[in-house]
């Protein structure tokens, strides 16, 4: 796997977790609410802050009973490039999904890191086709889709030249319980693809969150808020500030117990070594030209002579010189 740069920060197997602050609506339509999300995802150590932008015309009709409530938390172009200014003067990613191609052409002009691709617009080809082609990073999420359908939209991709692609297991129950999470996926998605693998978490158990890193995913985007209170759909099952900057620190702790895969003893375990392991061991006086035998030989600690898986080489053979009991056993020791 490749792993994909956003920023400064690589993405991939063996680089830290993404983590996005996914504040989507939870401005309620307010700037100053957006900047103090930004703030606050500064403060908790996210990588990134994400937003949806979108007119509200252009992907609901409206005779939708969603139509109000995306219309009223609806910012304008113009307040969403005075928050990638802000995020800038913060350094903070900041990137949107768009839900429509006019706000995709639109954050392409403020030249944002990458483009997240919402999973209700998983088979918008048309949308899909035209940020693919702006050359930037994308990230997919997947909810409701299959593996048949995750196929076709990397696909695509691929046929625009695109595969900065980074594929997010998701699922668009709001909140995900935590016995439908499927968490397996992210090994499946791993398996199939050869590209960065993460989870967008919509549900609210942090628990959830920890498994998905422990179980690979290279990215995790969770939805972010300042007060679980607030008024508006997202809030009830958004982390706080708190929660927040407490699970990106115990993402930070994993990262160091997963460690590098390398199997060897850790420096701490080197200084132990000689004390922890044995030798063979004179379990008696020898004399030399005494033959060595099970009789004679004890396996003991420490580990300062020959090791003990050489223990059948040195039965039968014979002392050149003289060994006092509990002495460990040296090469020299022993004839040819």
């Amino acid at each position: 796997m490749d792993s994909i740069k956003i920023g400064n920060k690589e993405i991939g197997d063996d680089k830290p977790v993404y983590v996005v602050a996914e504040a989507g609506l939870n401005h309620n339509g307010d700037i100053n609410l957006a900047k103090q999300l930004i703030e606050k995802a500064v403060e908790c150590g996210a990588d990134a802050i994400k937003f949806q932008t979108f007119k509200t015309e252009e992907f609901l009709t409206t005779n939708s009973q969603y139509f109000d409530n995306f219309k009223n938390v609806e910012l304008s172009y113009e307040e969403f490039g005075e928050l990638n200014d802000y995020s800038k003067d913060k350094e903070i990613s900041f990137f949107s999904a768009p839900f429509d191609l006019e706000s995709a052409i639109y954050l392409n002009t403020l030249d944002v890191p990458c483009f997240k691709i919402a999973s209700s617009d998983l088979t918008n080809f048309p949308l899909i086709k035209n940020i693919a082609n702006f050359g930037k990073p994308m990230i997919i999420s997947t909810g409701l889709a299959n593996m048949k359908e995750i196929e076709d939209v990397v696909k695509l991709c691929q046929s625009q030249n695109n595969e900065q692609l980074i594929l997010l297991h998701s699922v668009s129950n709001y909140p995900t319980l935590p016995n439908e999470t499927n968490l397996k996926v992210i090994d499946s998605l791993k398996q199939k693809f050869d590209y960065p693998i993460g989870y967008s978490d919509n549900g609210d158990s942090v628990l959830v969150d920890i498994a998905s890193v422990c179980m690979g995913a290279n990215m995790l985007e969770r939805h972010f808020t300042l007060d679980r209170k607030l008024d508006g759909p997202d809030h009830f099952f958004s982390i706080s500030p708190k929660e927040f900057k407490e699970l990106i620190q115990q993402i930070r702790i994993i990262e160091e117990i997963k460690g590098d895969g390398e199997k060897k003893p850790q420096d701490s375990e080197l200084q132990l070594l000689k004390e922890i392991r044995k030798s063979l061991t004179a379990r008696q006086d020898i004399q030399k030209g005494q033959i060595f035998t099970p009789e004679n030989i004890a396996i003991k600690r420490p580990e300062d002579g020959i090791e003990p898986k050489y223990y059948d080489d040195i039965i039968g053979k014979k002392a050149t010189v003289n060994i006092k009991k509990d002495t460990s056993l040296k090469t020299e020791f022993i004839s040819k």
